[in-house]
């Protein structure tokens, strides 16, 4: 205790000095938080924006997908995958809801004197719940438009904005391939998926009707399934993927000519993506931690040199070298820690403060105000130990005769 007082009168005496020491670490640590915060809340988004695309989904991909660009794409051209493989799993594999075809192509679409490229896709009425998309107005198309190949097209909020502008789509008619088509429904907005796609940018038709009459193939790219829980969501997976390739006739020594992709599989490429993105930028805001330590070991070293004769009376009154260590360590570590203090104050004030006013999506994460506290401690050990060792080797009858 009496070396705690000590240690605070003679910081008392000097407070300028003592505040531009703790500067260095007050914005490091600020910054800390505000850095962590910040990967959080992109963590936070990223993740809700994986659960929007579907909960508990899975998506079977023709041939193999590899990312590029930050985006998962197509290698190659595979015809394999077709509409009776959807039949198929939907009556084969235990834990599956529900399975929905898919299709899509960019596409010159016409409404008037309007000429749009747009996304034009095909599926089914399970499209719906396996993708998460909603009805704003008018409806789905039903399995009766799947058998009859109609020509009707729900549509997204993009699509509306680039043909339409404010009138109302339902009831238009717009033309594929010089092929009407009715709009019959309008999609809720969605916005964009992990991979930064527009899922508002898309005229969705049955997909009899995509295959038939639009791309005269017989084949798909894409099956949607969804599991029925997410603790089912790697079991299933692997029965489709056994049951598929037994349908195509793969040996076993060959590789798959589709890819499954889960939701699980999103989410931690996604955990792994944003926390190597939170560790730089924490990393590059703890280079404000070394510079502020470095800072309370150039103060600490003038403090050590112009009380020479202070140490000195110290030491000739009784003080031992041990209770001289204690007295600038003390005196680092409440620099550390004033500064710290302030720093956690400073960034939870800016991280709530964004957050408050929308500018961003920020998350203040507790941990992160613990571990400041500890680092701040520790930095004031750190570079004040040698000030201290140095101050304490002091020849008492030479820091006596110091002027």
């Amino acid at each position: 205790m009496k070396l705690l007082i000590i240690a605070l009168s003679a910081l008392k005496s000097n407070k300028t000095r003592f505040f531009l020491a703790s500067l260095g670490i007050m914005i490091g640590i600020a910054a800390v938080i505000v850095m962590v915060a910040i990967g959080k809340g992109s963590h936070h988004e990223v993740m809700n924006v994986i659960a929007k695309m579907g909960e508990n989904l899975l998506t079977i991909n023709a041939g193999e997908m590899k990312r590029r660009g930050g985006r998962l794409r197509l290698a190659g051209n595979v015809t394999t995958l077709n509409l009776r493989d959807v039949d198929y799993l939907s009556q084969e594999v235990s834990g599956l809801t529900l399975v929905a075809p898919f299709e899509i192509k960019e596409m010159k679409v016409k409404y008037l004197q309007v000429l749009t490229a747009t996304n034009v896709a095909g599926s089914t009425p399970e499209f719906l719940k396996t993708r998460n998309y909603q009805i704003a107005s008018g409806e789905m198309f039903n399995e009766r438009d799947q058998k009859l190949r109609a020509k009707v097209a729900v549509v997204g909020n993009t699509v509306i904005k680039n043909m339409f502008g404010e009138d109302d789509p339902l009831g238009k008619t717009v033309r594929i391939n010089a092929i009407p088509f009715k709009i019959i429904g309008v999609f809720e907005g969605k916005g964009l998926d992990s991979d930064g796609i527009d899922q508002d940018d898309i005229l969705l038709i049955p997909i009899t009707s995509m295959l038939r009459r639009l791309l005269n193939q017989n084949y798909i790219s894409t099956i949607y399934a969804k599991a029925d829980s997410r603790e089912n969501i790697d079991r299933v997976a692997v029965k489709i993927k056994t049951l598929l390739r037994d349908r195509h006739k793969i040996s076993d020594d060959a590789e798959d000519d589709f890819t499954i992709i889960s939701q699980l599989d999103l989410e931690n490429l996604k955990a792994e993506t944003s926390e190597l993105f939170t560790r730089l930028i924490v990393g590059v805001a703890a280079i404000s931690l070394v510079v502020g330590g470095i800072g309370i070991l150039a103060v600490m070293l003038i403090s050590v040199k112009e009380r020479t004769r202070e140490i000195g009376v110290r030491r000739a009154v009784g003080a031992t070298k041990g209770d001289i260590v204690g007295q600038f360590l003390f005196e680092s570590i409440l620099i550390g820690l004033f500064g710290g203090c302030f720093g956690v104050v400073l960034g939870a004030g800016i991280t709530l403060g964004i957050t408050a006013w929308g500018i961003g999506n920020l998350i203040l994460d507790m941990q992160s105000i613990y571990i400041s506290t500890g680092v701040c401690t520790a930095i004031g050990i750190m570079f004040g130990l040698f000030p201290a060792i140095k101050a304490s080797r002091l020849d008492p009858m030479v820091a006596l005769t110091v002027e």
